[in-house]
């Protein structure tokens, strides 16, 4: 949540909804498959189609996709901006390492081209970001790239796992708050699904950059310490060792007692 080299807004996410879309009524149920949707469709269930699925969250069925993007169109007005900035205000007030973090970033990262640096910033690029999950715009992928592009506030500032789950519970807990969303269960239910799994994923890619960089570090700290050792025997003269004990000891090698 810091400052972050978040990818840029404008690009493009629609390749997405490709990847992560489920196989057609027809390939799942063959020939016959047109006749049996149309069967399940008088019914009254619900097909499972991109329109009705949220790629970052499997979990969801199509009716709690249904109710998130209800409840997103109710909340999603002009004071959403500010629930959201009071996430980030929460998180910065109880986390001195995020604190630390966001005040670093006014100066050190004002080069930032993405200008997504305040928690202000934060917010407006969250509101951005679920409004793209919840139509479906965004994958996994994308999401684990924003995880990863913090990185350096691990190096720099001791950022952890432990500020993502923070950030996770305090969304939670604003978010199910909002009229829109506490008055049912099932949207309740759905909201905490979707934030947790999203969050996790952005968490995960995080992770694996920290990963990555130990890893690399490790290598580069071994080669390092062979490179030295070459260095210093390139350094170090050809030296013959001697057997002689001393070199006043008689060719027969025989001593007299008045040598000692």
């Amino acid at each position: 949540m810091i400052s972050l080299s978040v990818p840029r807004t404008s690009r493009s996410l629609s390749p997405a909804m490709a990847r992560s879309a489920p196989s057609s009524p027809m390939t799942r149920y063959g020939p016959g498959g047109m006749e049996s949707m149309s069967a399940r469709d008088r019914s009254g269930s619900i097909s499972l189609s991109p329109r009705n699925i949220i790629p970052v969250c499997s979990q969801l069925t199509p009716s709690q996709v249904s109710v998130v993007r209800r409840s997103w169109r109710h909340i999603n007005t002009k004071g959403l901006i500010i629930v959201l900035t009071r996430c980030f205000s929460r998180l910065e007030s109880n986390c001195p390492i995020v604190s630390q973090c966001f005040q670093s970033a006014t100066y050190s990262l004002s080069t930032n081209p993405n200008g997504v640096r305040t928690v202000a910033d934060h917010a407006k690029y969250l509101l951005q970001l679920l409004d793209k999950i919840i139509e479906g715009d965004v994958d996994s992928e994308f999401l684990r790239e924003i995880g990863a592009n913090h990185v350096n506030l691990k190096h720099e500032n001791g950022f952890s796992t432990q500020e993502w789950d923070r950030f996770q519970e305090i969304m939670v807990e604003v978010i199910l708050k909002q009229d829109g969303v506490k008055q049912s269960k099932e949207t309740s239910r759905a909201w905490r699904l979707l934030i947790c799994s999203f969050i996790e994923l952005i968490r995960d890619g995080f992770d694996a950059q920290v990963r990555q960089f130990r890893r690399k570090h490790s290598f580069n700290a071994h080669v390092q310490y062979f490179e030295n050792i070459d260095k210093r025997v390139g350094v170090c003269p050809n030296r013959k060792i001697s057997l002689n004990v001393d070199p006043r000891t008689p060719p027969n090698g025989v001593r007299k007692y008045s040598q000692y």
